[in-house]
């Protein structure tokens, strides 16, 4: 008998295991590209959002409720913050070309510098406003502020004081003035007209001078010596104060209230020591004041 051989088949893959693998591979390669699209889309957001961040605004974005949100920038300080017109440290009322009694808000800036000012509580026109501000305890060097001035009329005399670290300057006539508006204003102005304040080497030469003219200074506490000449008439550029303590009219310490006189000029002036002020001799001199 003819031994019959039945072959083996060969293995095969099912077309079922073909189809599988394919949609797996599709699968996979539709997920990686929605894997690209998604990073692409995210990339391009937070590049949208950085640069939305970084042009206006002053560097940040504000949510509904005025909370900062994202990379923001802090909040500015609010003494900086305010609806004044900006302005530098150097401006000047005379800039503003406005009338008497009229009224300008200005936002001084942070990190300020000290210019020149000459008056107190009443000032020359053309002192700065922002360094003015600050003599008067309104705003700071550091933090700025807003200040509201109004315009006055020139006055024949300006004072001068120190305070809040700026000591400012006097001044004779000048044709226009400003203050600042606060609740007090007509108050603080009225003492200064009433009482000009100076300082302790401030001279009487300050004045207009006008025989027989009483004018009235306000010297503060803790003076310094300064120069004068003269004994009961004194030279008309002699210290107002150091000339009132040599009259005994007050002290170094204490400080106070003088009333003076304008008196023509003497050919000599004797010096001499009264209540720890020594006064100079001198010469001829064109005008001369006394302490009432």
């Amino acid at each position: 008998m003819t031994p019959s051989y039945q072959s083996t088949p060969e293995p095969q893959c099912p077309e079922s295991l073909f189809r599988t693998e394919r949609r797996i591979t599709r699968g996979c390669v539709v997920l990686l590209l929605a894997a690209i699209v998604l990073g692409s889309a995210g990339c391009l957001k937070l590049r949208n959002d950085n640069s939305n961040a970084s042009s206006g605004g002053g560097g940040h974005t504000s949510s509904p409720d005025n909370s900062n949100t994202g990379l923001s920038s802090p909040p500015v300080p609010p003494s900086s913050v305010g609806e004044g017109t900006p302005t530098t440290w150097e401006a000047k009322a005379t800039s503003l070309n406005g009338k008497d009694g009229q009224r300008f808000t200005l936002a001084c800036s942070p990190g300020g510098t000290a210019r020149s000012v000459w008056g107190s509580d009443i000032y020359t026109a053309d002192s700065s406003i922002c360094t003015a501000g600050v003599h008067s305890g309104l705003i700071t060097y550091q933090e700025g502020g807003d200040v509201t001035i109004e315009l006055r009329p020139g006055r024949s005399i300006y004072g001068c004081s120190e305070r809040n670290g700026v000591t400012t300057s006097f001044y004779g006539s000048y044709t226009r003035s400003f203050v600042f508006q606060t609740p007090n204003t007509e108050a603080i102005v009225r003492a200064a007209e009433d009482e000009t304040p100076v300082l302790w080497n401030t001279p009487a030469i300050m004045v207009s001078f006008e025989p027989g003219k009483i004018y009235k200074f306000k010297c503060p506490s803790s003076g310094k010596e300064s120069p004068v000449w003269g004994t009961d008439i004194y030279t008309l550029d002699s210290s107002i104060c150091n000339a009132a303590v040599h009259a005994g009219k007050l002290t170094l310490e204490s400080g106070g209230l003088v009333t003076i006189e304008l008196r023509p000029g003497e050919s000599a002036y004797k010096g001499t020591t009264r209540n720890g002020i020594k006064t100079n001799d001198y010469a001829k001199y064109g005008s001369s004041f006394v302490v009432k």
